[in-house]
């Protein structure tokens, strides 16, 4: 049955008994989300909007335009059943959807920004800009004072200042505004307020020539109450000499809110229930509802920072914590960090991330009510004492992708302004975890206090006879002592045992020798290549060995350029399928001269071989051909194509030799593949021309690449994949879409098991059942393996060296290295992402670290794309795979069809789909189906990778009439959502 809920005229002061409808803002049918504007009313005050606070369908009948409507009678209606749009005659609705009038385009107010978690009031220094003057993006407007800082407030919308402003020296709640923009001049207000340390406006004058508009008497006000709901309580009285809409004070009688305590966002700061809704108890309100003892003496006001302090500390008793001590000996350490060169501060940092990747539960905290924020970033405060007293945390941000050296810089930079309270709010806002080093000052034991925000504070006392006592301090609610003191142990480990973590980046990571070379690398491909040609660069003598006349590996010569090059040809037949649409007629007939496009795809390869050979050399790395194998883990032999076989001596060595076609015991394949009926990724590159018929095997990349190619040459195409979906690699709602478009193209069978192949070229037969198990046979010229691929080191005698395998793939660290620490291996050989940008980088990553950097490979930074049509993508993680990480991820998806650029071309098919880390509201994830998804794709990298918010991409300007805007609409629907389900 559906639910009415009646939208009333809301009620805007006291002297307002009705108001006229002007505008109707959304129209039955329409779908309503809380906060949206429905309507626009001309009040005795001005006209205003009336926004809703129910979700749901807008339902009537309305109130017509230009009628007359009394205070609390009907204006419309909301339904929770769209099929359920009109309130039935003589039907009486008493649910109300909670409403609110908001000043109609009376400008955009400029609110005290929160700059830190104990942050909830700030102190306005200077106004930069006066009342009226005329503001354009990126402007300094004012600077305030805030616990840790003085500040610059900038804004980021065009238009003037305008009143009512709070004077300097005001005091002003963090989220409550300090002025308002508005986008014509003579809409502005130049009135000007002071408001005292309580919070209340105690003088509203003009700005100009400070015309008294009225003053009262400052004096304290009772202490806010924390917030609980008391349905169907009185509202509060109107706070002396203030304004508050009568919502305003029902809803603050309901849940408890001093009115007083409040800055007003409406008219001439007018109090609305946006106001009251937003409030909440802070640290202080917690703080002074606790019992306060009398002291004799005359007091003096606190400073900023001493009540931000005195607040946090007290609402710090409501947290039940203990206490967890281990000792621990650091010599190691310190000494590790001294060749590094960085200070003991960053290596216990560090040391403690290390740990934590273990012990997650430490980077967490409580959220009322019942709630656990479970965050996967490290950003650990550290303590500093401040210039003229006081305590300020800096922040060193994503500790666990840093290096120490890129540690250390930012540490360096951070300090001396730590101690001038020169931070920028991200530099200390929100830490996950803090550490407190008081053991400089001598000081033999000590426990630190935890503030809400964080699970644990971390207290470093001075080094002992048992060593350096390390304590923590834990919120009971998130972890317990046993989470705890496995943590201490494991930090314990790490701090003792620095080479453990810090070896791959030690000084010399090349051992000193008398080698042939400091460095060889096996493999030409895109890993190899790059890998050898970073370390030419920074002056290390390196030598290639690659089993080819040509570099380029895989990539070249058997994967991303020859299959791109028939990708090409494939598009130009298929788009011009698609001419009349549009208009161009007589290109619908094309034809493939195989013959010239082989042409042309093999020239590309040489030239591209040429070439890469010609750089190789140029730059000074010593390239051979021929077949490597370890003898040693020092020592390799070469095999060349033509000649004997001879040893080089090496340092350090890195292996990226790629990997082949994987293919599956299915009975008749390996008689296919002698007799060429059967061929793999690496041998359709032979075919004589393309295939009347082919049977696929494997929905992943390859195959689907393959079977779209050849259906557009005019192939009959049958796919089968043995898992219940293709494209396991691509998010799932990207990959079930882009298969019902495949579908529509040729046959798609999944759950597929095959019984045999058989057959010589042109005259194949393959048998297979599908998932109901009922059987058939396809005819066909020939049957394509793109069963992805698999290491194979069985010739390079990784024995000799004790280089270990996980698997069939070579066992490595994040940056590479191997079970030999001074043995890399990189690329298809190391399994997880076969691609060749994942190689190259791959590569990158082991010739940093080669050269004494600490430089990580992050596959949830990683990207891959698929060249179907439409083309699939994605940078970084999906929900899902954010979720299975601890990361509590939300999503926002846009179709391609909405987008009119996409409706010129008429390429509408797909979806772009935006994943943020809802805790921080950094972009962790973009997927994409559609065309040119391969330029689209750059943009997304560069987010993810950046680490960007989804306000930094929403504001950011996208050219229109582009894809790319659509980037800047999905993070501002997300940044809506959420602060829309904030409000619940």
């Amino acid at each position: 049955m559906s639910s009415h809920y009646v939208i009333t005229m809301p009620q805007l002061s006291d002297t307002m008994t009705e108001g006229v409808v002007v505008t109707w803002e959304k129209q039955v049918g329409d779908k309503v989300d809380r906060g949206d504007i429905v309507a626009t009313v001309e009040t005795d005050k001005a006209i205003m909007d009336v926004e809703v606070f129910k979700a749901g369908y807008l339902a009537g009948p309305l109130a017509e335009v230009g009628a007359t409507v009394a205070v609390s009678r009907a204006l419309g209606y909301i339904t929770d059943t769209l099929g359920d749009l009109a309130i039935g005659e003589g039907e009486v609705v008493t649910e109300q959807a909670a409403t609110e009038m908001i000043p109609h385009q009376a400008g955009m107010p400029i609110v005290m920004p929160q700059l830190s978690d104990t942050m909830t009031e700030g102190i306005v220094v200077t106004w930069e800009k006066a009342i009226g003057a005329a503001l354009k993006r990126g402007d300094i407007v004012a600077t305030v004072e805030t616990d840790k800082a003085i500040m610059d407030v900038e804004v980021f919308q065009e238009g003037f200042l305008s009143g009512p402003l709070a004077g300097v020296g005001s005091t002003v709640e963090v989220a409550h505004p300090m002025a308002f923009i508005v986008s014509d001049a003579t809409q502005v207000n130049n009135t000007e307020v002071t408001v005292s340390a309580e919070h209340k406006v105690i003088e509203t004058h003009h700005q100009k020539d400070k015309t008294p508009i009225y003053a009262v008497a400052a004096k304290s006000a009772p202490a806010a109450t924390p917030a609980a709901t008391r349905p169907g309580a009185k509202p509060v009285p109107r706070p002396v000499g203030r304004q508050a809409s009568p919502y305003a004070r029902k809803m603050a009688g309901e849940i408890g809110v001093d009115l007083s305590q409040l800055a007003g966002s409406g008219p001439a700061g007018v109090i609305v229930a946006q106001d009251v809704a937003r409030a909440r108890p802070s640290m202080a309100q917690v703080a002074h509802s606790l019992p306060q003892v009398e002291v004799p003496g005359t007091g003096r006001p606190m400073s900023s920072m001493e009540k931000a302090v005195s607040h946090a500390m007290t609402a710090a008793l409501t947290l039940p914590t203990f206490d967890v001590t281990f000792n621990i000996k650091p010599e190691k350490l310190i000494a590790a960090a001294k060749a590094r060169k960085v200070s003991v501060t960053v290596a216990i940092a560090k040391a403690c991330s290390v740990a934590m990747l273990k012990h997650p539960m430490l980077n967490n905290c409580y959220q009322p009510v019942d709630k656990i924020v479970e965050r996967s970033n490290h950003d650990f405060g550290v303590a500093v004492a401040a210039d003229g007293g006081g305590l300020v945390v800096p922040i060193l941000h994503n500790i666990e992708q840093k290096s120490l050296e890129q540690l250390q810089a930012e540490w360096s930079d951070l300090m001396p302004r730590a101690r001038a309270r020169k931070l920028s709010p991200n530099e200390y806002a929100s830490p996950t975890f803090t550490i407190s080093n008081m053991g400089m000052f001598g000081v033999t034991h000590f426990t630190a206090i935890p503030t809400p925000g964080i699970a644990a504070i971390m207290a470093i006392a001075a080094t002992g006879p048992d060593g350096m006592p390390v304590n923590i301090t834990g919120d009971h609610r998130v972890v317990n002592g046993a989470h705890v003191a496995a943590y201490l142990a494991d930090l314990k480990k790490i701090i003792e045992n620095p080479e453990s973590w810090l070896e791959a980046t030690a000084a010399n990571p090349i051992p000193e020798g008398d080698w042939d070379f400091p460095v060889i690398v096996i493999g030409g491909g895109p890993g190899g290549e790059d890998c050898a040609r970073d370390l030419v660069e920074h002056g290390v003598k390196a030598a290639m060995i690659n089993n080819a006349p040509l570099p380029g590996g895989e990539c070249l010569w058997r994967g991303c350029i020859p299959s791109k090059a028939w990708r090409h040809n494939a598009d130009l037949m298929r788009d011009r399928a698609h001419d009349a649409e549009k208009g161009i007629t007589g290109t619908n007939t094309p034809k493939l001269d195989w013959a010239t496009l082989e042409t042309r795809r093999k020239g590309i390869l040489q030239t591209r071989g040429e070439l890469a050979l010609k750089t190789d050399k140029g730059v000074k790395i010593d390239v051979r051909e021929g077949f490597a194998s370890f003898v040693d883990d020092h020592t390799i032999k070469v095999q060349p194509a033509g000649g004997e076989a001879y040893t080089l001596r090496f340092g350090a060595a890195v292996i990226a030799p790629g990997a082949p076609p994987f293919v599956p015991p299915i009975p008749g394949t390996l008689e296919g593949l002698t007799g060429g009926g059967v061929i793999t990724s690496d041998t359709i590159w032979n075919l004589p021309a393309p295939p009347k018929k082919m049977a696929i095997v494997g929905g992943g990349v390859i195959g689907v690449e393959m079977a779209q190619i050849f259906r557009d040459f005019g192939t009959e195409i049958l796919m089968l994949e043995a898992r219940d979906r293709i494209l396991a690699e691509v998010e799932e709602e990207i990959a079930k879409q882009l298969t019902e478009l495949l579908k529509q193209e040729f046959s798609v069978v999944t759950s597929a098991k095959i019984g045999s192949i058989a057959g010589t070229p042109g005259k194949m037969k393959l048998d297979y059942a599908d998932a109901e198990g009922k059987t058939a046979s396809f005819d066909c010229d020939y049957v394509l393996m793109a069963t992805g691929k698999r290491p194979d080191t069985s010739k390079l005698n990784l024995e000799a060296a004790g280089v270990q395998l996980d698997g069939a793939a070579i066992k490595v660290d994040t940056r590479g290295r191997t079970s030999v620490p001074h043995i890399y291996a990189v690329g298809d050989v190391v399994g997880g992402y076969m691609l060749a940008h994942t190689a190259a980088t791959q590569g990158r990553v082991a010739a940093s670290n080669l050269l004494g950097e600490d430089h990580v490979y992050n596959q949830d930074l990683d990207c891959g794309v698929t060249f179907s049509r439409p083309q699939a993508g994605f940078v970084g993680l999906s929900v899902a795979q954010a979720k299975a990480k601890g990361v509590d991820a939300v999503e926002a998806k846009m179709p391609m069809s909405i987008d009119a650029k996409a409706m010129i071309s008429g390429e509408t098919h797909g979806m772009i789909k935006l994943v943020a880390d809802k805790a921080t509201q950094k972009i962790i994830g973009v997927h994409f189906l559609a065309e040119h998804t391969d330029t689209l794709i750059g943009e997304a990298v560069m987010m993810v990778s950046a680490g960007m918010t989804l306000k930094q991409v929403a504001q950011a300007i996208h050219p229109h009439p582009t894809q790319t805007e659509l980037f800047g609409e999905l993070a501002r629907r997300l940044m809506s959502r959420l602060r829309r389900t904030a409000k619940h």
